[in-house]
């Protein structure tokens, strides 16, 4: 069972691993992906009442028709003297959607979406016509909002 928010399936929290382009050089259309760990269910308690549980699997979020790409991710500035991959991970904050006119997207709504993050320093937005979401694997239970690497493979 997935977790909905005013009809669309809830993104909050979901750690982004990675983003990649697909593009149809044929048609000139273009799809965004992001490969996220999906919580499928915010779980209340644990037996013990003394941690959350999460029901969390690899998903790959993706979003069809994309124009406008604008991605501001920022990790900070270490002047190059440390690792500086934003700490703990880029998790989705937010997503939001704008129906905007646009002859894209063909007979299709079409859309400006805003990815909010936990760092208020970076933002994704673009325009699709929709998304979709494709879950890899066996969910798992765990206690926290993501998976670790060897779990991502299951």
């Amino acid at each position: 069972m997935l977790s909905y928010e005013n009809g669309e399936p809830n993104f909050h929290d979901n750690l982004i691993r990675g983003v990649s382009f697909a593009s149809n050089m044929d048609s000139f259309d273009s799809e965004l992906y992001f490969d996220i760990d999906h919580i499928i269910q915010w779980v209340k308690c644990s037996p013990n009442e003394n941690e959350s549980l999460f029901l969390i699997s690899r998903g790959i979020l993706k979003f069809h028709n994309v124009s406008d790409l604008c991605m501001n991710i920022s990790w900070g500035d270490t002047q190059y003297k440390q690792y500086s991959g934003y700490q703990g991970g880029l998790y989705i904050s937010d997503i939001k959607k704008e129906l905007v006119s646009s002859s894209l997207g063909g007979s299709e709504e079409y859309y400006r979406w805003d990815i909010n993050t936990n760092n208020k320093d970076s933002i994704i937005t673009f325009g699709a016509s929709s998304f979709s979401l494709e879950l890899l694997g066996n969910p798992l239970t765990v206690n926290r909002q993501y998976l670790l690497n060897n779990e991502r493979c299951m």
